[in-house]
C-alpha cells in the first residue's frame, strides 16, 4: 500500500519552484521520476507523491536532488512570475486530476517518441557521415595514384623525347663527319671513282671484336644471428620474448584444436562472436583467440574482432599481441566518427594498459591522453593517467 505524500514545504522565485519532499531512506538510483510541463510525479516504496503544477515549467531543465531524507526538485518557470499557489487542481477534484494525469502521460510518450527518432536519425546521420568520410578518403587515394601514374607517363615521354632528339643529332653529326672525311682523301685520275658509301652501309659491316678476359666470379657467404624478433640481439629480453613465443604457440594450437566446433558456422560471424563471448566467459581465453583466429581470418577488416581478441590477449598475459590488435583496431576504426568514439576510447586505454605491463610507461600515457581527448571527462581515465605520470616523474627525480 503506497504512503501518499501531502504535505511538503515549497518556495518560490519569479524563476524558480523548489520543492522538499519527505522520503526516508530515499536513493538516486532507486528514485521513480515523471514529469512534463505541468505535472510532476515522484515515488520511492512506499512514498508516492504527485503535483498538477499551477503553470508550465521548463521539464527539461529540471533538476532532482535527494539529500538527508529529502528529495529536492528545482524546476524552471517558462513564464517569470510568482504562482503564489503550486497545484492547479485540489486532490479531491479525482475527475479532474485524472484527466490532467492522462494529459501529461500522452506528453510524456509523445516527448519519448521523439526523443527514440532524433537518436535514430543522428544515428542514421552518423552513419552517412561515416560512409561520405571513407568514399572521401578512398577519391582522394584514387586522385594521389592517378596523379603519380601521369607524372610518371609524362616523365617518360620526356625522357623519350630527349632520347630521340639526341640520336637525330648524333645521326646528323655522323653523316656529317663522313662526308667531310670522304672529301679529304685524293682520287687517282687513272682510276675509276670509288662509289661512296652511306653511313647506314658502313655501320652494318662486321667490325673487328676485342675480347677482354672476364674477372673471376666468386661467392661470399654472410652469416646472420638468427632473430624472429626486430631488435639486435644486444637489445633483446630474452625472458618476455620466449614468453610471447610460447604464447603464440598455444594460441596457435588452441585454433588448430577448435576447428570441429565451428564445422558448418565458419563464415557466420554472429555465431563466431557467440563462440567467443562463451570462451571468454567461462576463462577459456586461448579458444576464445582462435575464435577470433578464424574470424579475422574470414572478416579481415572488422574492428571489433581485433579489439576483441586484444582483450583476450590481455587476459593471457600477452602484451605484445594485444598492443598489436589495439593498434590494427585503430587503423580500421577510420574515419574517426561519433559512432566509432566508444572502441577508439576502448582501444587507446587497452594499449595504453598494454604498454604499461609492458614497462613501457611513457607510450603508455600517450595513448592515455589520445583517451582523454576522446573522452575528457572519464574520472577512471583521468586516474589512471596521472598516476602513469606521477610514477614518471618519481623514476625521472629518482635517477
Amino acid at each position: 500500500m503506497p504512503v501518499i505524500i501531502r504535505d511538503i514545504n515549497w518556495e518560490e522565485t519569479d524563476t524558480n519552484l523548489v520543492l522538499h519532499i519527505p522520503m526516508k531512506g530515499a536513493k538516486a538510483n532507486k528514485l521513480d521520476v515523471l514529469s512534463s510541463d505541468q505535472y510532476l510525479k515522484i515515488s520511492f516504496a512506499p512514498f508516492f507523491y504527485e503535483v498538477f503544477l499551477y503553470d508550465l515549467i521548463h521539464d527539461a531543465k529540471s533538476r532532482i536532488v535527494v539529500q538527508d531524507g529529502f528529495v529536492e526538485a528545482t524546476l524552471t518557470k517558462q513564464i517569470p512570475r510568482k504562482w503564489n499557489q503550486l497545484a492547479h487542481v485540489q486532490s479531491d477534484d479525482k475527475e479532474a486530476m485524472k484527466s490532467l494525469r492522462e494529459e501529461a502521460l500522452n506528453q510524456i510518450a509523445q516527448k519519448q517518441k521523439e526523443r527514440i527518432e532524433a537518436n535514430a536519425t543522428l544515428l542514421n546521420d552518423n552513419k552517412r557521415e561515416a560512409v561520405r568520410q571513407q568514399m572521401k578518403i578512398e577519391e582522394e587515394e584514387r586522385n594521389r595514384i592517378d596523379s603519380i601514374k601521369k607524372n610518371e607517363r609524362d616523365k617518360i615521354s620526356e625522357e623519350m623525347k630527349q632520347f630521340e632528339e639526341n640520336q637525330k643529332v648524333q645521326r646528323k653529326l655522323a653523316i656529317q663527319n663522313h662526308i667531310k672525311s670522304e672529301e679529304l682523301q685524293p682520287q687517282k685520275k687513272s682510276e675509276k671513282p670509288e662509289q661512296k658509301k652511306t653511313i647506314f652501309e658502313e655501320n652494318s659491316a662486321p667490325e673487328s671484336k676485342v675480347t677482354v678476359p672476364l674477372r673471376d666470379t666468386g661467392r661470399i657467404a654472410v652469416n646472420f644471428t638468427s632473430r624472429i624478433f626486430p631488435t639486435p640481439m644486444r637489445e633483446s629480453q630474452t625472458d618476455i620474448e620466449e614468453e610471447w613465443l610460447r604464447k603464440q604457440k598455444e594460441s596457435r594450437q588452441a585454433a588448430t584444436d577448435l576447428q570441429l566446433d565451428l564445422s558448418g558456422n565458419d563464415k557466420d560471424i554472429d555465431y563466431l562472436k557467440n563462440k567467443a563471448n562463451q570462451f571468454f566467459q567461462q576463462g577459456n581465453f586461448q579458444s576464445a583467440i582462435g575464435v577470433y583466429n578464424h574470424a579475422i581470418r574470414v572478416f579481415p577488416k572488422m574492428a571489433t574482432l581485433y579489439l576483441n581478441r586484444s582483450a583476450c590477449h590481455f587476459q593471457v598475459r600477452n602484451m605484445i599481441k594485444c598492443a598489436e590488435d589495439c593498434s590494427r583496431a585503430l587503423e580500421l576504426l577510420n574515419p574517426p566518427v561519433l559512432d566509432n568514439l566508444p572502441q577508439r576510447i576502448k582501444a587507446h586505454v587497452r594499449r595504453g594498459t598494454a604498454f604499461c605491463e609492458l614497462e613501457l610507461y611513457a607510450e603508455g600515457l600517450l595513448d592515455y591522453e589520445a583517451a582523454l581527448k576522446l573522452s575528457p571527462d572519464d574520472e577512471n581515465i583521468q586516474k589512471d593517467a596521472q598516476r602513469i605520470r606521477n610514477f614518471l616523474e618519481k623514476n625521472q627525480d629518482f635517477s
